[in-house]
């Protein structure tokens, strides 16, 4: 070996490989951090989205609930006049409520009214306590989705700010798709029939749209959400987050692959749909498009974490 190639490099390329270098490895941690913003992100948007959509339910319920206790309450006032003109009860309070907890905390005037009118007093009773328990739960759910919504947006701005640095740190490496890139080049897959076929097709169709943040299409993608989606189109419902996914579905050996299955990485932080010879197709992170990556690739060697097949 000749003395020249053991000199170092030149001062400026030498210091400009080092930055690059380390760029590269700060924007690795940062994909990681942001993927688990991400899950997180996702998760949170889940839950609030269930938590509306379970106070619409408790609103149409109390939408029906509400006109049948007017009825009751109608009937049962006209019960209490008659038999204080009878004189037999001294008191129309509690027929007379338009409260569903005042008319329920008025026990005695109902202990008076169901001696004589058991199943019409049985049957308000019954409705105010659902208007009680729906009101309540109606209440609740309303706490839940305020609590959820401002995590949401904290989260969010976290994840912002994350996201501008990666951008930043993109720029400066001058690369589109870091140092965990598996490249988007086309390639021989093997190939997929029935459910696992559809999914692997969705997720082919979907190569160089780009990688957005909380994304399930059709114009952008997250990693769990291309997964979701490929699955979706093939009949089989996933839940929305990494970790969910890996947990609903059958886990198989990294040398028993085939094409349509689930791999997973980086802590249950990243995940990609494997489409056989050695490949899967992810969404990356941001300033990245959907691609194909090696299964074969260092990073990807080193972070592996499992597989599964919905």
């Amino acid at each position: 070996m000749s003395a020249a190639l053991l000199l170092p490099a030149s001062g400026a390329n030498a210091t400009g490989g080092s930055s690059a270098a380390t760029a590269k490895k700060k924007l690795d941690k940062l994909n990681s951090q942001v993927d688990e913003l991400a899950n997180q992100y996702d998760k949170a948007e889940t839950q609030l989205a269930a938590a509306k959509k379970h106070l619409a339910v408790i609103n149409k319920q109390l939408k029906t609930e509400k006109p049948q206790y007017q009825n009751l309450r109608v009937r049962v006032a006209q019960m209490a006049v008659a038999a204080y003109k009878n004189g037999t009860l001294d008191s129309t309070t509690f027929a007379a409520s338009k409260d569903p907890d005042a008319a329920l905390q008025d026990m005695s005037t109902f202990a008076e009214l169901s001696r004589n009118q058991n199943q019409a007093m049985t049957a308000l009773l019954a409705s105010a306590q659902r208007l009680q328990r729906g009101q309540e739960e109606a209440r609740s759910t309303l706490q839940s989705i305020t609590t959820t919504a401002t995590a949401l947006k904290k989260k969010k701005a976290v994840v912002e700010k994350a996201i501008a640095k990666q951008k930043a740190l993109l720029a400066k490496t001058n690369s589109s798709s870091g140092s965990t890139s598996g490249g988007s080049s086309g390639g021989a897959t093997a190939s997929a029939s029935g459910q696992a076929g559809k999914a692997v097709n969705y997720a082919k169709a979907q190569l160089g749209k780009p990688y957005v943040f909380g994304g399930t299409g059709p114009n952008g993608y997250d990693c769990s959400g291309l997964t979701m989606m490929a699955w979706r189109a093939a009949g089989v419902s996933l839940p929305r987050v990494v970790p969910d996914q890996y947990n609903a579905i059958r886990h198989v050996a990294k040398s028993n692959l085939q094409p349509g299955d689930l791999v997973f990485f980086d802590s249950l932080g990243h995940e990609g749909i494997y489409v056989g010879g050695g490949r899967f197709i992810h969404a990356p992170h941001t300033g990245t498009d959907v691609q194909y990556a090696s299964m074969s690739n260092s990073y990807w060697v080193s972070h592996f974490v499992g597989a599964g097949r919905p």
